[in-house]
């Protein structure tokens, strides 16, 4: 079968498609929503900004595939094979991936909430900037796995091997669970909670609206173009902290220590500065 006539026999209303050969194949901006495509084989297959929710993919070959910004949003890629797969801003909302192999895929600002990753094998994947919320990665493989920068709040990662991962500059909260023998503080982690110290710490384009990092120790951090919008920075040091280019539009800061903060190009609008004052435009 070939990228037309797979497309012909979907809009005839066809969705059984299990163990399909269709490798090295276009598939890009397909829309295959609600497909079956269990054990079929798609390595190297381009299915980039495909509209793939709800999909079976269960134990589907899909090696060295690009899934670049596609929506596998409530997919089953339950022991699919991924190794050295390009998910790079892919969506995998409430997605299975169960036991599935991501060896050395490339999962650059990928969306994983609420994502199903029980025994996965994530061995040397770049997942830097990936949205964890919520996940489960219970008895998952995390050997030189690059977590830099990724979001993990509420992320279940008991029985898993971080100490064998990159955490430098991971974001997590107090509902993220680690094995006890491991400190993510220590790995390079960072703790985004009330009265954490995030003091100096590389945290620009960081994408947290709504943050409660009240009483927080911010001094000398780097905030550069990160979102803050509607954040409680209230009674915060920032002093010295560098905010060029973020977004702190309806956030509140409150009592903050803002001595020696940059704030060029910063968005304000709507902001509650140290003394309860709202920010006017053009202070």
């Amino acid at each position: 079968m070939k990228r037309e006539q797979l497309i012909q026999t979907y809009q005839a209303g066809e969705r059984d498609f299990s163990q399909l050969t269709l490798p090295h194949t276009n598939l890009d901006q397909l829309t295959l929503s609600g497909a079956d495509f269990t054990e079929a084989n798609f390595y190297q297959v381009s299915l980039r900004g495909a509209e793939l929710p709800q999909v079976s993919l269960c134990g589907a070959n899909l090696e060295g595939s690009d899934l670049e910004s596609a929506n596998l949003s409530r997919a089953d890629l339950s022991m699919a094979e991924l190794s050295q797969a390009n998910l790079s801003y892919a969506i995998l909302n409430l997605t299975s991936l169960t036991g599935a192999n991501l060896t050395e895929a490339y999962c650059l600002m990928t969306q994983f909430i609420g994502t199903e990753l029980l025994g996965a094998n994530l061995t040397a994947s770049i997942l830097i900037g990936a949205h964890f919320m919520g996940a489960k990665l219970v008895a998952s493989d995390l050997t030189d796995a690059n977590f830099g920068k990724a979001y993990l709040y509420e992320v279940d990662l008991s029985e898993t091997n971080p100490e064998k991962a990159n955490f430098k500059g991971a974001l997590y909260d107090r509902k993220t669970e680690f094995p006890p023998h491991f400190n993510p503080l220590e790995a390079g982690a960072c703790l985004i909670a009330p009265q954490a110290n995030l003091a100096a710490k590389e945290l620009s384009g960081i994408h947290l609206p709504n943050v409660n990092l009240q009483e927080a120790n911010l001094s000398h951090a780097d905030l550069r173009k990160s979102n803050l919008t509607w954040a409680n920075l209230s009674y915060a040091n920032l002093s010295h902290a560098d905010l060029r280019w973020a977004n702190l539009s309806g956030a509140n800061l409150k009592g903050a220590n803002l001595a020696g903060v940059v704030l060029e190009n910063t968005n304000l609008s709507g902001t509650v500065m140290p003394d309860g004052s709202a920010h006017q435009a053009g202070e």
